[in-house]
């Protein structure tokens, strides 16, 4: 019995002393040097929904006016982020985006959009963040998560909510880029 200890404690000894920790993949610092670079988009998703309210005998009813998703394809587009915070993202690439409306028939669309922008970005390393602030405030703009962060990839996520009195849109894009 005492050679069962023994050896028992020996064992959970080794391996208590044997354990470290493997990441799996090397981390990488979120900088502006170490994401410097041009990436062309993998992927982009967008989905949207409005609501608004009204008033029933003096008591606020939130409704659904419409529901919407896209996804981009057929990408052509380089975003250059530069060590001093400017990037510029020009190109092309196809949106794919289907509107349902709370009462009608659903619709669907494809087209081509240009983009060609340009504007200054922050990190954020103690929330993990990147805000961009575009000159045109057009596809990139405001505070994105940083959702993956590697030598060859980032995805940014971004959940906001923009409101025009009665109208409330809230909006949730993701977008994938791949260094070239």
């Amino acid at each position: 019995m005492k050679l069962f200890k023994f050896i028992l404690a020996l064992l959970i000894t080794v391996s208590i002393s044997s354990c470290s920790e493997d990441p799996g993949e090397p981390t990488i610092i979120l900088s502006n040097a170490n994401i410097a670079g041009i990436h062309g988009i993998n992927s982009f998703n967008l989905n949207t929904k409005v609501t608004s309210e009204t008033n029933v005998s003096g008591v606020p009813v939130p409704f659904e006016i419409a529901t919407s998703s896209g996804y981009g394809d057929t990408f052509q587009i380089d975003f250059e982020l530069n060590e001093n915070g400017d990037y510029t993202l020009i190109g092309q690439y196809r949106l794919n985006s289907t509107v349902t409306p709370a009462v009608g028939n659903q619709v669907s669309d494809t087209s081509i959009l240009l983009v060609d922008d340009s504007g200054t970005y922050e990190i954020d390393t103690s929330n993990n963040t990147i805000t961009f602030t575009s000159s045109l405030d057009a596809f990139l703009s405001g505070t994105f998560n940083v959702i993956t962060f590697n030598e060859t990839t980032i995805v940014l996520g971004q959940e906001k909510e923009e409101v025009e009195a009665p109208i409330t849109t809230q909006i949730n894009m993701n977008i994938s880029f791949e260094r070239n």
